[in-house]
């Protein structure tokens, strides 16, 4: 090899035509000469004047379109108006279309057991005391489950649980009890509903930013539609049931049902979705006589609403998440405002569960 030159690459030059071996050139370069002139003409050629020694398969065009035309890019297809293309073609074919809104809904996967549906507005029938939870599966594991019942009967806690426990109070589920910081939730795809402890890639997942500070759980038959914008806040539900803040002085455990009073509710913005929060307080707590309102809890407990505004706005950040936002001036609404919200949000579960039944209907 020469100086500086490997074997290695010296075995990989290639010799001028006018310094080709006295041998000869080789088959494989008689081949490759032949290749390249095949292109050569095979690139004057227009594909119609093609002949069989050149085949359509080493055609490629110049041009497949005039310059001043393009292909519309993935960003600029506008999915919004998909649902309503498809629409039109079903009905060119007399097929009925599909509620879009229906079809997304979580409770569509839902088999449900023995329903107690009727309780949606109050009529005395639901017992917290009668209600049975039960554990499947080793705790602290993907398995962990918690299925319920109400005398004797399977239950949804989400859909059967009437949301109103008197005309002047309110149910609520306890997922995460206060002092706590294992992320458990409802099940809201799952049959039956079961509590379970939320998981990330095959991780079960617990609050990095410290131990929860009140009880915290749902509202039973209550759903933030993901299909409606808020005119409040400007931004479309978070597809779950609302979220309940009690800020009384007992631990709750997980899975429990009690009767709240409503005392207000904070707009929280989460990845562009509307999350609120209800604050609410049981009503056999030692504090539940002297706070009825927001104006009542700042009084009684002074400073619990911007304690528990920071812990909304900064508890993603341990998980290298942005700080959440709020609408509404960041301001806690009043309990007449809350309960707007709760009728509100009701609104939404009982039309979609009603859409839902007649879908299912024989």
């Amino acid at each position: 090899p020469r100086p500086g030159h490997s074997s290695e690459s010296s075995a990989r030059l290639t010799f001028p035509a006018r310094s080709r071996p006295r041998d000869g050139p080789s088959k494989d370069s008689h081949a490759s000469v032949d290749r390249r002139r095949a292109l050569r003409r095979e690139a004057s050629c227009s594909r119609a004047s093609l002949t069989p020694e050149f085949p359509r398969r080493l055609f490629k065009p110049i041009s497949a379109m005039p310059k001043t035309a393009r292909e519309t890019s993935v960003a600029e297809v506008q999915f919004v108006d998909e649902p309503v293309a498809k629409r039109a073609k079903e009905d060119e074919i007399d097929t009925p279309a599909k509620d879009v809104a229906t079809d997304k809904h979580p409770l569509k996967m839902i088999q449900r057991g023995a329903s107690v549906l009727d309780l949606c507005t109050y009529k005395g029938d639901f017992d917290s005391d009668k209600l049975d939870p039960l554990a499947k599966g080793p705790e602290k594991s993907l398995e962990y489950r918690i299925n319920f019942s109400h005398k004797s009967r399977t239950i949804s806690p989400w859909h059967d649980i009437p949301y109103r426990a008197s005309p002047d109070t309110f149910h609520m589920m306890c997922e995460i009890p206060k002092w706590t910081r294992a992320k458990f939730e409802i099940a809201t795809k799952e049959p039956g509903n079961p509590i379970k402890q939320d998981e990330k890639k095959g991780v079960l997942r617990e609050y990095k930013h410290g131990d929860m500070l009140f009880n915290y759980g749902f509202m039973p038959q209550t759903w933030e539609d993901p299909e409606h914008v808020s005119a409040d806040t400007g931004f479309k539900g978070d597809d779950d049931p609302l979220d309940m803040v009690e800020i009384g002085c007992r631990q709750m455990k997980c899975g429990q049902v009690a009767e709240v009073k409503v005392l207000g509710v904070l707009a929280m913005i989460d990845d562009g979705e509307t999350d609120w929060k209800v604050f609410c307080i049981r009503t056999d707590d030692p504090l539940a006589g002297a706070i009825n309102d927001v104006d009542d809890l700042e009084r009684e407990l002074p400073g619990v609403v911007s304690t528990m505004r920071e812990w909304f706005r900064e508890y993603k950040v341990a998980e290298g998440k942005p700080l959440n936002a709020f609408a509404l001036d960041e301001k806690c609404m009043d309990r007449e405002y809350a309960e707007k919200v709760i009728e509100e949000t009701h609104g939404f579960w009982k039309n979609a569960e009603e859409k839902l039944r007649k879908l299912a209907a024989p």
